[in-house]
């Protein structure tokens, strides 16, 4: 499994959220949209009005703060949601100095802006997450992650045909083994079943965010319940007692 770096992942946890009179505008094709809150490898943002742009397709525009400064962004969708695009910017991030730099332009602002919430929570970390703000119910099913022993995986079915072992799953994210086996594109979407050791089995549909080393990893479109999550960890804790990832 890949790790961060220390100061990498501080960068891509750090997220600020804009009051509505502060709000940036993300310029695509001339037009221009209202950005919520971003961080350096995500953006989320109301889309104007038109055609919104569909899952995993790419977006390019340019990002323009309030306060002057502006940046090239080239993204891909992760969600379309009641009226908000969520962006993943896998390639290139939006620079810390652009960050901080927007924050104590806020904070300068005055006391009702000021007092507009600044969260650090991560937009997606490499084995996948939603890229939303959360409550807090949402925040643990979201970071509620099973990992799998192998003799304990789900399948995932691709295609009605063949079976590739499950090593993670969260509300959120999926993430299989594909050894020796033709890799998906990245940002291509991918629809299979779940099938799970207690018999089970859930339709799922996800973009592919990360394939490297022989693994996939999926963002999903539609969350995996609450109870199928807790349900596979009892599963696991009452065949398993000795597993630990």
């Amino acid at each position: 499994m890949s790790t961060i770096p220390i100061e990498r992942e501080k960068r891509e946890y750090y997220r600020l959220q804009f009051p509505p009179a502060k709000r940036p505008q993300l310029l695509i094709d001339e037009n221009g949209h209202a950005v919520i809150d971003c961080s350096a490898h995500g953006i989320r943002y109301v889309a104007a009005p038109g055609t919104p742009p569909s899952l995993g397709e790419h977006v390019k525009g340019l990002l323009r703060f309030r306060h002057g400064a502006q940046t090239p962004i080239l993204g891909v969708v992760l969600r379309v949601e009641e009226g908000e695009i969520v962006l993943c910017i896998p390639d290139r991030e939006i620079p810390s100095t652009l960050l901080r730099s927007e924050e104590r332009h806020l904070l300068k602002a005055p006391a009702e802006v000021a007092n507009a919430p600044v969260r650090s929570i991560p937009l997606i970390p490499p084995e996948s997450s939603s890229g939303m703000l959360f409550t807090e119910g949402e925040e643990r099913r979201e970071f509620h992650r099973i990992h799998y022993p192998m003799t304990g995986s789900p399948s995932l079915f691709l295609e009605g045909k063949k079976a590739f072992l499950v090593m993670d799953i969260s509300a959120r994210g999926l993430r299989y083994a594909a050894p020796k086996t033709a890799v998906p594109n990245l940002y291509q979407v991918v629809k299979g079943v779940l099938h799970f050791r207690r018999r089970a089995r859930l339709n799922t549909e996800g973009t592919v965010i990360r394939a490297q080393n022989d693994e996939i990893a999926l963002y999903l479109h539609q969350e995996i319940p609450l109870n199928i999550l807790l349900a596979e960890q009892r599963h696991l804790h009452r065949n398993f007692p000795m597993w630990s990832p």
